[in-house]
């Protein structure tokens, strides 16, 4: 068994694990239900992240099934009048349910009672109701530890049901998600081996599949002549992956292209024959010339200009098969607008296409700017051609204030959730 999973870290090289009970994480999602705002939603979500990273249970790895899902259900609401603006009282029970995302098995719940007040807006009082829950709460560290014995449960009496769930999903080419439910199956079920063996060839499927595209992608640069794109393409694919042979004879074709030994012209050399010229004598003629005097005038250098700070952002993507690259993000006074660029590549073949908006942007000071738009234009939907890379822009609007980054920044692509951590701004 040991032998299996030593063997199975050094091939994958991957951020999923088969993992032992206290190594049994979860990653935060939007609330499904309840009427509430996007900034309210975004607002509760950052609340149960909060409440994993305390207990050690936030999951760092995009392929994680296990997930927190919160919902805020309203009890009671009162408004009673301040000197300014009227201070609005609510009563509220926030429920977390520790759920499995790819087949809806439920391990646990627990229903917190919460009160909270605020001013002005019914959105800014539940967002002073949600920052005033205690993610040290004891008691969010017992249902996290629950919550994970009952998985350890669930697996042990479903072991050989969820096997054969998952060796259907590697027949059917979906790969990734097989990959996800099997990286959270127990040490300690009866059916670990025997996952960890599906789970060496899920992954070993997944990275051929990876390898052809990039293949794919190749040859599509090398036909519009982009040779220095395809090469570098090419380097990125492992020795050890199905396609190598084929990805190194390529490799050859393009060299050949960009090594091409410069072309030798032969050109005829002419002769020309000298002529005697007579020499003809001069008298050489002396004329002062008033000398101008020249002033030598320090002009002041201006001081290099400060490089720019790199773009060392979080990005957490919620899809396997989309891939997105910060290129810069960019603050603009003028436009009181923050500009964020990237490069979009989709690595689905069944979906060419779909929504590409940002939802929205918190500063570090707890701000949220939902004022948001895109260059897809109204519509918000785009072509994805499959593993072709496209830039995007993505605007914060309405931003007064010289922030020196966002601390999170949320874009939903092709249905996919895309998170933005820790983002440096670069005004201009």
């Amino acid at each position: 068994m040991k032998k299996i999973k030593i063997l199975f870290i050094l091939i994958l090289g991957l951020s999923v694990h088969i993992h032992a009970q206290d190594a049994i994480n979860f990653t935060a999602v939007e609330p499904v239900e309840g009427d509430m705002s996007q900034q309210v939603a975004n607002a509760l979500k950052l609340k149960v992240e909060q409440i994993l990273s305390r207990n050690g249970a936030g999951a760092t790895s995009m392929y994680n099934a296990f997930v927190l899902e919160p919902q805020l259900n309203l009890l009671e609401e009162m408004s009673t009048e301040g000197l300014i603006r009227n201070v609005s009282l609510i009563k509220a029970e926030l429920t977390l349910l520790a759920k499995n995302a790819l087949d809806g098995s439920l391990y646990g719940s627990i229903v917190v009672p919460i009160s909270g007040n605020g001013k002005g807006s019914k959105d800014e009082t539940l967002r002073a109701l949600i920052a005033n829950v205690k993610a040290t709460d004891s008691q969010y560290a017992r249902f996290i530890r629950n919550a994970r014995q009952k998985v350890i449960d669930h697996y042990t009496q479903n072991c050989g049901t969820i096997v054969q769930k998952a060796q259907v999903m590697i027949n059917t080419g979906k790969c990734n998600e097989a990959i996800a439910y099997l990286g959270c199956v127990p040490e300690t079920v009866p059916c670990y081996e025997q996952a960890s063996e599906a789970l060496v060839q899920a992954y070993g499927l997944a990275k051929n599949t990876e390898c052809e595209s990039q293949i794919l992608m190749a040859r599509n640069y090398l036909i519009r002549h982009k040779y220095d794109e395809a090469l570098d393409v090419l380097t990125k694919i492992p020795q050890s992956s199905n396609c190598n042979a084929e990805a190194r004879a390529l490799t050859d074709s393009v060299q050949k292209y960009i090594n091409i030994p410069p072309e030798v012209i032969e050109v005829e050399k002419e002769v020309i024959k000298e002529v005697p010229v007579e020499k003809i004598v001069e008298k050489e003629v002396i004329k002062e010339v008033p000398v101008e005097k020249i002033v030598v005038k320090e002009v002041p250098v201006a001081a290099p200009a400060a490089s720019a700070p790199a773009l060392n952002a979080k990005i957490n993507i919620s899809c396997p098969d989309l891939e997105f690259v910060l290129l810069s993000c960019i603050g603009s006074e003028s436009q009181q607008r923050i500009t964020i660029t990237g490069r979009i590549t989709n690595k689905s073949r069944d979906r060419d296409g779909g929504e590409v908006r940002i939802m929205s942007a918190i500063d570090s000071d707890g701000n949220t700017y939902s004022d948001c738009s895109s260059t897809v234009g109204y519509y918000n939907t785009k072509k994805m051609p499959y593993s072709i890379p496209l830039k995007e822009s993505f605007y914060v609007n309405k931003v007064f204030d010289r922030l020196g980054s966002l601390v999170h920044v949320e874009l939903r692509i092709r249905g996919c959730e895309v998170i933005i951590k820790d983002l440096p701004v670069v005004w201009k």
